[in-house]
């Protein structure tokens, strides 16, 4: 075993299990909440006829607030100094903000009451979520860094697998609320582990900060020298927008797109097959982007997204649908372990971790936010049009989106800096 980054800290798997229980909490809760709280919640509050549209504004809204707070407070924790570290009491206290906006949500008699529990989630989810993201670029060495983003992959893969199935069980008995306590219990449960298994030492002395206008020119200026991340970002945030464009919206596909009956257990099993096999294959991906280069495995997850996006669009029966799910997991594999080792390679400046690897969240959410709105829209315009259509032209933007991310990594390279790719 190799050290890494952070003194007396060994890169051992078990290490890269200990610092990637945190994401585990936070995708259950996630996995729970858009793949199948949300469709089944929403529908029963507008009707029918403005589903689609609800359902993607409703995400769009929150997380835009999730693209603003996340850097925000990743960059926070780069500059703090408190006794029990820099990165652990921002996502307790994040937890505990997103407690009662938990309960809310259970308890929403009305759409725009919702929409505002959501908003407050995401901003107790987001001060949580943007300094955990400095783990890896504080405490692994680079030349493991593919593994540990694996790791970190796998738990986030996992945790949306658990979640989405454990909500599954809850919502074809009615059971709203216990879902939601549910959801509680393992984020608080994350947090006390986190607490316990990640180890933060010293913090390098803060960059000197003379005023947030001052601040902003430099880092402008630090992404206009580093382009390469910018166009990374691009990329990701594409991918993103074909993986939302089904994800957000399978439920509804097979419910009442094909007809399938109990669509909750199917729209499980369908992900469940992404998931599963992303898991499989995102470690084994994250040694392979150490040893032969990140980019390569993205564009390989983005051209098999490209092809389950084709296989969806004529997909008749929940079969098909599973899979083409099998075939984006696969890609979605590569693309967790190897996109997010690309990100912590190209950071325009390595003494801001959390508030660069916030920044990725604007591709992240923002891909989730764009496509989950504009895919909504689509959605209930086409099915107008003709009952069942809507979701063959999703299906389309989807493998339109990640193409365009391949596209998007040539970029990457062209702008890339020094002699290596990542």
């Amino acid at each position: 075993m190799i050290r890494s980054g952070g003194p007396g800290i060994l890169a051992s798997r078990w290490f890269f299990m200990r610092i990637s229980v945190f994401w585990l909490g936070l995708s259950f809760m996630w996995g729970s909440l858009n793949i199948q709280l949300l469709p089944a919640v929403v529908p029963d509050l507008v009707g029918e006829h403005m589903q689609g549209t609800a359902i993607g504004s409703i995400v769009f809204v929150g997380l835009l607030i999730a693209i603003v707070i996340q850097p925000i407070a990743g960059a926070f924790s780069d500059r703090a100094r408190f006794r029990m570290g820099r990165r652990r009491p921002f996502m307790v206290a994040g937890v505990l903000i997103t407690i009662p906006f938990l309960i809310t949500i259970g308890l929403a008699p009305m759409y725009w009451l919702l929409v505002v529990a959501v908003v407050g989630l995401q901003i107790g989810a987001n001060i949580a979520h943007g300094p955990y993201q400095g783990v890896i670029p504080d405490q692994v060495h680079p030349d493991r860094r593919g593994q540990a983003s694996g790791f970190f992959g796998l738990a986030n893969l996992l945790g949306t697998l658990l979640g989405a199935g454990v909500a599954s069980v809850f919502l074809a008995s009615g059971q709203v609320f216990l879902a939601l306590v549910t959801i509680i219990v393992v984020l608080l449960l994350a947090s006390a582990a986190s607490w316990i298994f990640i180890s933060e030492g010293p913090a390098p002395p803060p960059d000197p900060f003379t005023n947030i206008r001052g601040e902003l020119r430099r880092r402008i200026g630090e992404l206009r020298a580093q382009s390469s991340f910018v166009w990374l970002m691009l990329s990701r945030l594409l991918f993103f927008m074909g993986l939302q464009a089904m994800d957000n919206f399978l439920q509804l596909f097979l419910g009442k797109g094909i007809g399938e009956e109990s669509p909750e257990i199917k729209t499980t099993a369908v992900l469940g097959s992404v998931l599963v096999l992303a898991m499989i294959t995102s470690v084994p991906a994250g040694r392979a982007a150490d040893h032969f280069g990140r980019l390569r495995l993205v564009a390989v997850a983005a051209f098999l997204g490209v092809v389950a996006a084709v296989m969806l669009v004529f997909a008749q029966s929940f079969i098909q649908a599973l899979v083409s799910g099998s075939v984006l997991g696969i890609g979605l594999g590569f693309f967790t372990a190897a996109d997010w080792a690309a990100a912590i390679d190209l950071l325009p400046d390595e003494r801001a971790p959390g508030l660069y690897m916030g920044l990725t969240n604007v591709a992240t959410a923002g891909g989730d936010a764009i496509a989950t709105l504009s895919a909504g829209i689509v959605l209930d315009v086409f099915n107008q049009i003709q009952p069942g259509l809507g979701y063959r032209a999703v299906f389309i933007m989807m493998g339109v989106y990640f193409a365009l991310s391949i596209v998007s990594l040539r970029a990457v390279r062209s702008r890339m800096r020094g002699n290596g790719a990542p």
